[in-house]
């Protein structure tokens, strides 16, 4: 069978996909970043509450990304087969569990947030001032439980430019309210974690607006309404509990190690928090190239099993193997370029800075791992359609280590945090070298996730 795609052809669609995904990620880690360093000149207690809400937040988002990116791999490949009915029928089987998920959450922030944040630190100013954000937080978790699921599910159709406008837009809008509501610029009161609460809040709304303008003025492809939602779905139940909840699995278990991680480090002083806040950002920023790279990964090779091209996928998923290597690589010397500068990124003390750069150093071996993890177990492997065995290492991998040994070494043992933090973060390299393993057997792709449609609406 003649190939799809020459080398040129696929790294520009890989391009096409993967940079506007990368661009995506990174406007919302480097705001990110800039919202910690506000919020770091504010206090350590301050920074230390806020980056333990945020991993609440991760800890839902993993869940709103795993449903959604369930539906992803499926709908590639109908996307491959020119199928449109079923893809608006995932994303709406996706949408009705990411939205009662997200009702659930707020109830529980809102009505015990004390509970919620005993969960994640033990310092008593750092669990006042994460109540006070969640206090006004809780109410708006539906919002990117729906604008996520959407976007998510147009990359699978290469419409990705939509997902930039809209979390640029959101992410700036998060920025600029930071600068006027955590200062008290403009007239406006310093608010502090209150104002850092409340701009969050507004772009999220600003986010779910966007999302829903281009749904229904601008998007002609899918052409999806809120109305989907209640479409019946039952014949895509079997094959999304086949293939997508796997995914599901993987993508919520990696929010939930980081979770179970930042409860176990949350226990250490607050210098510590404050440094590991801002670590986690800098490993945020350093992950956006793989990301896109995966992301592009799953699709094209989705698109080409999905259209009947097995060898055309298995021949290009070597350059994508490899390639996530090199981008691994990369992203690890950028770390250790700017390591020297970055305790300047924030106002902090000498211990603080101190733990900064030796955090890094753990940044870099993570950025490697993450290189080869992500693009086999949440790229090839996935689009393979092995989702079953990612997933059973995903969550394996997770729990042993992140969970028991960091308990252990971290809860039990009273360990040095620097160390629990390398031993927690090294489930990455667990899972590269058994993801590997399994790619080089051969035996990852996988057949019978859509489902046959007697007359399908077609491109």
């Amino acid at each position: 069978m003649e190939l799809m795609y020459t080398k040129k052809e696929l790294v520009k669609q890989m391009f096409k996909i993967g940079i506007p995904v990368a661009a995506q990620n990174f406007v919302s880690v480097l705001v990110n970043m800039l919202d910690t360093i506000m919020i770091g000149s504010v206090g350590e207690a301050q920074l230390g509450a806020i980056n333990q809400v945020n991993s609440l937040y991760l800890f839902f988002n993993m869940f709103v990304w795993g449903i959604s990116m369930g539906t992803v791999v499926i709908t590639a490949r109908y996307w491959g087969q020119q199928k449109i009915d079923p893809i608006r029928d995932m994303i709406g089987l996706a949408m009705k569990i990411n939205v009662s998920a997200g009702i659930l959450l707020s109830a529980v922030t809102i009505t015990v947030p004390h509970v919620v944040m005993r969960i994640f630190a033990s310092d008593p100013e750092v669990i006042a001032y994460g109540i006070e954000y969640l206090r006004i937080m809780g109410w708006f978790y539906v919002l990117p439980a729906i604008s996520t699921t959407f976007l998510s599910n147009l990359r699978a159709i290469h419409d990705v430019k939509i997902s930039v406008v809209v979390y640029t837009t959101a992410c700036l809008t998060n920025l600029v309210l930071n600068w006027v509501l955590i200062y008290g610029n403009l007239g406006a009161p310093r608010l502090e974690v209150a104002g850092a609460a409340i701009a969050t809040a507004i772009s999220k709304t600003v986010e779910f607006a966007l999302v829903l303008i281009y749904m229904y003025k601008f998007e002609h492809r899918l052409n999806f309404r809120m109305h989907y939602i209640f479409a019946k779905t039952k014949q895509y139940v079997p094959s999304f509990i086949k293939f997508g909840i796997p995914v599901f699995f993987s993508e919520f278990i990696w929010g939930f190690g980081m979770t179970m991680q930042s409860a176990i480090l949350g226990q250490y002083s607050k210098e510590f928090l404050a440094a590991y806040s801002l670590v986690l950002v800098i490993l945020d920023l350093s992950t956006v190239a793989m990301c896109g790279f995966s992301n592009s990964s799953l699709i094209l090779m989705g698109n080409m099993i999905g259209a009947g091209r097995d060898q055309e996928a298995k021949k290009w998923s070597r350059f994508f193997v490899l390639g996530g290597l090199g981008v691994g690589v990369f992203m690890a010397t950028i770390v250790m370029i700017i390591r020297p500068f970055a305790p300047g990124f924030i106002v902090c003390s000498e211990t603080t800075a101190n733990y900064i750069l030796s955090m890094l150093l753990v940044c870099a071996y993570i950025d490697v791992c993450y290189g080869m993890s992500w693009n086999l177990g949440a790229g090839v492997l996935r689009a393979g359609g092995d989702t079953n065995f990612v997933a059973k290492i995903d969550v394996g991998s997770a729990i042993f280590m992140k969970g028991v040994v960091g308990a252990i070494c971290g809860l039990l043992l009273k360990l040095d945090p620097l160390l629990v933090m390398a031993i927690v973060c090294s489930d990455e390299f667990l899972k590269a070298v058994i993801f590997m393993i399994k790619y080089l057997k051969g035996d990852w792709l996988r057949h019978g996730m859509t489902v046959h449609q007697e007359e399908p609406e077609t491109v």
